[in-house]
């Protein structure tokens, strides 16, 4: 069974969870999750909080394109992309406060979980 980090508030959570996956070593890049899909978010729980019953995954995914997106999720029973978009406001609060008109993609999948992502670093240089 799979063993998440438990925290008493969102808050403590994003501590914890930011500055694991914002470290350059812990970034995920497309190549790597098809050599070894358990390293993926979603199969690894050092990539995983709990706070309650809302659960919590995030990562910094690089693509083949070298493009580098903040992707964080959230599960929890009764979610909604609303009270989900308030999680990820006070989850991002200390560390990547949400300022207006910052563009996220959302999406719910199959499994209700609610994903956020959004591109994290600048595109890369090309000459």
């Amino acid at each position: 069974m799979l063993s998440i980090q438990e925290h008493a508030t969102t808050e403590e959570a994003s501590m914890d969870l930011l500055d694991f996956i914002l470290q350059p070593s812990n970034w995920l890049s497309a190549v790597r999750r098809e050599l070894d899909p358990a390293t993926w978010p979603g199969q690894n729980t050092l990539y995983q909080r709990r706070v309650g019953p809302l659960r919590i995954c995030a990562s910094v995914d690089v693509a083949e394109s070298l493009e580098v997106s903040l992707h964080i999720a959230f599960r929890a029973p009764g979610l909604t992309p609303v009270k989900a978009a308030d999680h990820l406001e006070s989850f991002l609060k200390q560390r990547l406060p949400l300022t207006p008109n910052s563009e996220w993609q959302v999406e719910v999948d199959e499994r209700r979980w609610i994903h956020f992502s959004r591109r994290y670093a600048a595109p890369h240089l090309t000459a």
